[in-house]
């Protein structure tokens, strides 16, 4: 009996093809379902046109080559290769037989080293937690293939490059290290945002973020000198030095790519744009560039799902009938939230008072609040057909957060009660000014600043 995949697949259901090329060496060919094509929009007159060489097995010269393309239907780039200049992975493995059969290359494809992709129906290659490895090679090398094996490091006379198994299993540590490092600050900064929540509607002091923390500071990397005050924030190296980003204003991307950039420069373009009359798209363009804003916002690590998605329709990526600025997920409990970004000219309030020293919210920010809550019941409505379709499943909608990002603090002393005493009993859409949010990056600059003053002579 042949022995299930995971979902229940046996090996005669995946539409592969084997052909020997010489004895003891075959290849293997993909083609997609006619569902497949037809949720890629593509022709599904003539099947062939679709067949890709997706693996080469040979038990003479013992190796295995995988060519990674991507098999998601909704992806922009379906059927193409994965990575912009790779486009073949080499194993040296210890194969003496080439298998002939569907269920021997699925037994073969089990042997390929932890890190990769085996199940043919994901398109092989590496999986997205080490794909830094794919990048870094990309980046010191001018060849299309990489060779895994047990000669040196670096590039051949024979038009790859060559990765020695032990670095391959370094870097691959290296990233689970940082991972496990990330899952742990995860929790550290979980258990202060839930204390700050409550400490939030109670009315009491909130607890600051513990950075001095080791598992929160390794996963910061920050180093601020008198010299440069930068803010350094990055999960992939392995050094603790800052490192200068004169041509971005961005301050981090909290994910597998974050990069170090300047605080300052970031606060300063920030503060510009706030004294400029801008639109909508500038600010969704800002905080796209640099997520770590709506981490802030949030006061846990949050993971960008899509920006500008489409929560109405079947397909994140498509148009439906309900858009959000941001869709985004806690990085722990994989709950979902939505950000919504207005105009910091947007009005809060009435220009006129109501009654007394009593101003009501505006039309702008009580429709705000109405489209955002209408955004969260689509998705709560349509979130099974959203994970199933996009293939997504680590994400939930358990109660949705939802922020709204709207307009500046009133100053007129009366003006600012009546925005807190409604915003505080909008209790399902957290209402942030483009304000406090500037004041919220000031004040982390100011804290890494002093807390790098007081330990310089202390390692993270």
């Amino acid at each position: 009996m042949a022995r299930l995949l995971p979902g229940d697949f046996t090996p005669e259901d995946l539409n592969i093809d084997i052909e020997e090329v010489f004895p003891n060496c075959i290849e293997v060919f993909y083609t997609p379902s006619i569902s497949d094509l037809k949720d890629a929009g593509l022709d599904t007159q003539d099947l062939s046109l679709h067949k890709r060489k997706i693996a080469e097995i040979s038990g003479q010269d013992h190796y295995i080559s995988v060519y990674p393309i991507y098999t998601l239907p909704t992806h922009p780039d379906y059927l193409k290769q994965k990575y912009e200049q790779i486009n073949v992975i080499t194993i040296v493995i210890d194969i003496d037989t080439a298998p002939y059969s569907k269920e021997e290359v699925i037994d073969v494809l089990q042997m390929l080293p932890a890190g990769f992709i085996k199940d043919i129906r994901y398109g092989l290659g590496l999986t997205k937690e080490y794909q830094a490895i794919i990048s870094a090679i990309e980046d010191h090398s001018d060849h299309q293939c990489i060779v895994i094996g047990s000669e040196e490091t670096g590039d051949s006379d024979y038009e790859y490059f060559h990765l020695n198994m032990n670095d391959y299993d370094e870097m691959r540590c290296s990233c689970n290290r940082i991972t496990e490092r990330a899952r742990k600050a995860a929790r550290i900064t979980k258990s202060a945002t839930t204390y700050n929540h409550l400490a939030y509607r109670l009315g009491v002091e909130q607890k600051p973020l513990p950075t001095n923390n080791d598992a929160i500071s390794k996963m910061l990397r920050i180093k601020i000198t008198n010299s440069d005050k930068q803010a350094a924030m990055n999960m992939v190296t392995e050094d603790k030095s800052a490192v200068k980003q004169t041509d971005s204003v961005t301050l981090a991307k909290l994910k597998s790519d974050i990069e170090l950039v300047s605080l300052e420069r970031l606060i300063t373009s920030y503060a510009e744009l706030l004294d400029k009359r801008t639109k909508e798209d500038t600010w969704q363009e800002l905080f796209n560039q640099n997520p770590f804003i709506l981490s802030l916002a949030f006061g846990y690590p949050a993971i960008k799902i899509s920006d500008q998605a489409s929560i109405g329709g079947k397909r994140l990526s498509g148009d439906g009938e309900k858009i959000a600025d941001y869709l985004i997920k806690n990085g722990m409990t994989n709950n979902l939230a939505l950000i919504e970004i207005k105009k910091p000219s947007s009005a809060l309030l009435n220009k006129t008072a109501y009654r007394g020293s009593v101003y009501c919210a505006s039309t702008e920010l009580t429709g705000s609040v109405t489209q955002v809550l209408d955004q969260c019941y689509q998705l709560q409505q349509n979130i099974a057909t959203i994970k199933n379709n996009n293939r997504l499943y680590d994400i939930e909608s358990y109660a949705v957060h939802c922020i709204l990002i709207i307009g500046r603090l009133p100053v007129n002393d009366d003006e600012i009660k009546s925005f807190e005493i409604y915003r505080r009993n909008s209790k399902n859409v957290q209402i942030i000014t483009f304000d406090e949010l500037l004041l919220k990056l000031k004040q982390l600059h100011e804290f890494l600043g002093n807390d790098s003053d007081s330990d310089k002579d202390t390692s993270l």
